[in-house]
């Protein structure tokens, strides 16, 4: 059996390790997303159609990690640019303006 203040003194090391991996934590992750900046910079650049429809990018692109979560991410962008390309077509074709104001009565319908 072990003394508390054995016990104490493993806590102690492992919370100090934890921290201590901290800063490597954050700097892999700094790196990571700039990493992604600079490939969504690519991707918009090779596709500027794209740049006003970010949502559906960013719909699509969900979509396809759905179906493949293991993928690298230029592969998975260059996987979505047929659904991207459809779905803007689809909203290209849809009426967005607004015609009238709802009041939330529906007894009229």
């Amino acid at each position: 059996m072990i003394t508390e203040e054995e016990k104490q003194e493993i806590i102690n090391k492992a919370v100090e390790k934890a921290l201590l991996l901290i800063p490597e934590v954050v700097g892999n992750m700094m790196a990571q997303q700039a990493t992604i900046g600079k490939i969504n910079a690519e991707f918009y650049a090779a596709y500027p159609e794209f740049k006003d429809y970010r949502d559906i990018v960013a719909s699509a692109v969900e979509m396809e990690e759905g179906k493949n979560p293991t993928i690298k991410y230029e592969d998975l962008l260059k996987n979505a640019v047929p659904e991207i390309i459809k779905r803007i077509k689809i909203t290209k074709g849809i009426d967005f303006t607004k015609r009238g104001v709802f009041n939330g009565d529906i007894s009229r319908r």
